[in-house]
């Protein structure tokens, strides 16, 4: 397999759109991909981030995106959207306003008004999609230094279907409603007891806010807690501290009987893919010194291991920590596609 930058660019590209198309077609964007995998449930929030970077590569993922976002936008938590790209730095803040500008000037969506405050500095307009320059420009685009046509949807967008395990998150929120509950539920049914703290860290919310929240659902009977074992006496430092947990079979109508899809963690893996590309694009085809976009690459792992261990993703890619440059590259380059399309 050939490990050159621009070809392994190549195939992470496109394995990351195959992924990204999958999962907008599974929440009822119009296109042709395949089904989204039916054991992990899509982050809406993660996936509209990561095409605000990735649809720049793709014109039509980006407008049937869009589209459904006219149609639909009012299933996104845009708080969750906002602290998830704060913390983590996914998606292009710059494109992410244009869209909402976009959805609150055409899509007649106000509540969109709060990301579309972002305006492009003083220097020239740029391209939206690599290197088109078009004429006329967007006129809601251009406000914030991109350069695109007019846009002009198919209007094909139908609503998620309840039935497809990947979609639940949306499918609990037409249910109770947007905002954190419907992560928390999920979240816990599908997988261990977790401590607060956590449990904010694999959903995207501030850990004050979770703890809050927590405490407030457990009233309700079926967010159950395991409090930690008293300390012995004399002990210094702190204890353990309480976690929270549900019975999944309190859940499992959401699924209609059937075994539920795993809550994952979207966002690391998205920044990995991303960050990937970007090293590969700087790299060019014939980068003077290897040494220097393994180390990039090395460095990303090393960022985003963590997070890619709690969701069970890191064995997909096989690495060695002490894996010289060279065996990095081709790991990756062999890997990496394989393990997108996987998911």
């Amino acid at each position: 397999m050939d490990p050159s930058p621009i070809a392994f660019k190549s195939r992470c590209l496109e394995a990351a759109l195959d992924l990204a198309w999958r999962q907008w077609c599974s929440l009822g964007a119009a296109g042709h991909a395949g089904p989204a995998g039916p054991t992990r449930i899509i982050d809406p929030e993660a996936l509209l981030l990561a095409t605000t970077c990735l649809g720049r590569h793709d014109p039509r993922l980006f407008d049937e995106c869009l589209d459904w976002l006219g149609k639909h936008g009012a299933l996104i938590h845009l708080q969750r959207l906002k602290t998830l790209h704060a913390e983590t730095g996914l998606g292009d803040p710059i494109v992410l306003a244009a869209m909402a500008d976009w959805l609150v000037t055409e899509g007649r969506q106000p509540k969109w008004r709060a990301l579309a405050q972002g305006r492009a500095g003083e220097s020239a307009p740029q391209p939206l999609f690599d290197g088109r320059v078009p004429a006329p420009p967007d006129p809601v685009f251009l406000r914030h230094g991109l350069l695109r046509a007019p846009v002009a949807l198919r209007g094909m967008s139908r609503p998620p279907n309840p039935t497809l395990p990947p979609n639940l998150l949306l499918a609990l929120r037409a249910l109770i409603g947007v905002g954190a509950r419907a992560e928390v539920i999920l979240c816990l049914a599908t997988g261990p007891a977790v401590h607060a703290a956590e449990l904010a860290r694999l959903t995207g919310y501030r850990p004050r806010s979770m703890q809050l929240l927590l405490q407030e659902m457990a009233m309700s009977g079926h967010i159950l807690t395991q409090e930690p074992p008293p300390r012995p006496a004399g002990s210094t430092g702190r204890g353990s501290s309480r976690r929270y947990q549900v019975q999944p079979g309190d859940w499992a109508f959401l699924a209609a009987g059937k075994p539920l899809p795993k809550w994952m963690p979207w966002t690391p893996l998205w920044r990995v893919v991303l960050e990937i590309l970007d090293a590969l694009g700087q790299a060019g085809a014939s980068p003077r010194n290897p040494a220097i976009l393994s180390s990039r690459l090395r460095d990303t792992f090393a960022t985003q291991g963590q997070e890619l261990a709690a969701a069970g993703l890191l064995p997909l890619f096989d690495l060695r920590s002490s894996a010289p440059g060279s065996e990095l590259i081709a790991t990756l380059a062999e890997r990496l596609p394989g393990a997108l399309g996987a998911l």
